[in-house]
Order: C-alpha cells, then structure tokens, then sequence
C-alpha cells in the first residue's frame, strides 16, 4: 500500500518542494514588501515631524497655544488633507506593486 494520500498528489508537501530546481529564478527570489517600506518612511517622517515641533519647551509652548486657535474650517482642511495624503501613498505602493508584478512577468 502506497503512503500517498489523495492531497499528496495535487499538493507539495514543503515550500521547498512547491518551487521546483528548474523553477525560474524570479519566482525564487523573496518579494519586496512595498507597503511596509512606504508605510515605514511616512512614519519615521511623521515620528520627525512631531519631535521638531517638541524638542524644546519653548516649542512645546508655542505649539499649546497655536492648537487652541484652530478653527472648525481648519480642522477640516487638516483632515481632508491627511485624507488625501492617505490616498496618495496608498496609490504609491499600488504603482509600487505594480511596477514590480510587472517586472517579474517580463523576467520569467
């Protein structure tokens, strides 16, 4: 009797197993996680941003008054511009993956 199960057949058994030594070497290769590189430069930017603005007391007291300010207007602007800048950099790593889908096609 044979040790084979009927899965065994249709799927490998490893990871190893599944890229085959004639495999090309595009699919071999590990992907590059765009969204994570993208994601993680806009917040070391955004974690620089906010330390700028605090690094000193007298920053941090010129901050605490001007927040107060902020008119209804404003806030709005302010997010529908961080909405925007959402959607740009979620557009970013679509071209991103994009480019690259496209270029491991051309590759293999």
């Amino acid at each position: 009797m044979s040790d084979s199960t009927p899965d065994s057949d249709v799927f490998p058994a490893s990871a190893a197993d599944a890229l085959a030594p004639d495999a090309p070497e595009a699919l071999q290769r590990p992907r590059i996680r765009w969204a994570g590189i993208v994601w993680g430069l806009v917040f070391a930017a955004l974690a620089t941003v906010g330390a700028a603005l605090t690094w000193t007391p007298r920053a941090l007291e010129n901050l605490s008054m001007i927040v107060p300010q902020l008119s209804g207007t404003t806030l709005v602007a302010a997010t529908l511009m961080a909405l925007g800048a959402l959607a740009l950099i979620s557009g970013l790593v679509g071209l991103l993956r994009h480019a690259q889908r496209a270029a491991t096609r051309r590759r293999a």
